[in-house]
């Protein structure tokens, strides 16, 4: 049996998060929010999250510029990884190109005929869970190596 993952899709005011099972199959969990840039305040409640679920691994979303160089979003998703990890050194973060996660993740909802008020509520759950989704995947395939 596989580790459970928690992925996370890190914005402005909001963080997505999903979750993968036992059997790697990934769930939407909840989104979380907070004062603009204040991400500190999530790192209690993500750390309890990852207790209640035995999770001690997590996929956080990598924001790049498609042609692949870091973007200033890039340097705040690595500022929340390393004061994460400082604070809670038994969960290890991977990052993970989240290149057109959101935008995957509208155009899933918009397909399935969600208001666009239903789709603010779990844009940010769905880009997580693509983001936990690629690592998965991407887990997959170097094991398999």
């Amino acid at each position: 049996m596989s580790k459970k993952v928690l992925g996370l899709d890190l914005g402005k005011i909001t963080l997505g998060v999903a979750y993968s099972d036992s059997i790697e199959i990934v769930h939407p969990l909840k989104t979380l929010r907070f004062k603009a840039n204040d991400y500190q305040s999530t790192f209690d409640e993500i750390y309890k999250i990852c207790q209640e679920n035995e999770i001690d691994e997590i996929a956080l979303g990598y924001p790049l510029h498609l042609s692949g160089e870091p973007s200033e979003r890039s340097k705040i998703t690595l500022s929340f990884k390393k004061d994460f990890e400082e604070k809670y050194k038994d969960i290890k973060i991977n990052l993970v190109d989240e290149r057109l996660s959101s935008v995957e993740a509208n155009k899933s909802l918009s397909e399935l005929n969600v208001t666009h008020e239903k789709r603010k509520e779990v844009v940010d759950q769905l880009a997580a869970l693509e983001i936990l989704d690629t690592y998965l995947r991407r887990r997959r395939n170097d094991h398999g190596k």
